[in-house]
């Protein structure tokens, strides 16, 4: 199955009082298809199919399969990417976490279809950030497509894509936001002015 990756995921927060969803909602009104990729559940997989949107599911591939996901997204230290190749083939899609440089080389040597490397920012709580110098060098040579998380801003897209990201991963700037569209809307600005054009 060949499906192209987005440029820009959103990243679900199952914990937030009102649920995973409503700033998920908000925030793809008008969305362009194909612009987005979105991580969760069944709820997500109609919302995702009506706006384009490619949808993975984290950690769980029983419940990935059950909701018709495009694929599943393992943490650094989930199964075996070589594992789910083995038994788990109908998921397209094989994405994973990483944090430095030697965990992109055994999940390029696995065949991941793209990894999340953080944290590029400051994220309360999470380890010291890399930066996009630190970005630039665990990704050089690296084949698989890499995307920056971890605090990134609307700003952040233009220097990121100059350091060889292929997208960016994000979370609170959509949950923080009072209003996710407007703050969707700012990255995919952003997004068209980053890229070449025709991307």
């Amino acid at each position: 199955m060949s499906m192209r990756l987005p440029r820009i995921w959103i990243i679900t927060d199952p914990d937030r009082p009102d649920g995973p969803v409503a700033a998920i909602r908000r925030a793809l009104e008008g969305c362009p298809a194909g612009a987005l990729g979105v991580q969760w559940g069944r709820e997500l997989r109609e919302l995702t199919r009506r706006t384009g949107s490619v949808l993975t599911v984290n950690r769980r591939l029983d419940v990935a399969q059950i909701v018709g996901a495009d694929g599943v997204h393992l943490p650094e230290r989930g199964i075996p990417l070589s594992e789910i190749d083995e038994h788990w083939r109908s998921l397209g899609m094989l994405g994973v976490s990483r944090h430095d440089r030697a965990g992109l080389e055994a999940a390029e040597r696995a065949h991941g279809s793209y990894a999340f490397l953080s944290p590029v920012f400051d994220v309360p709580g999470k380890a010291t950030p890399i930066g996009i110098h630190g970005f630039r060098e665990a990704i050089a040579g690296v084949g698989m497509p890499t995307y920056a998380l971890g605090g990134i801003r609307p700003e952040d897209l233009k220097p990121l894509f100059v350091a060889g990201a292929s997208g960016v991963a994000i979370r609170r700037a959509i949950y923080d936001a009072e209003e996710p569209h407007e703050v969707l809307q700012c990255f995919l600005r952003e997004l068209d002015k980053s890229l070449p054009k025709g991307e």
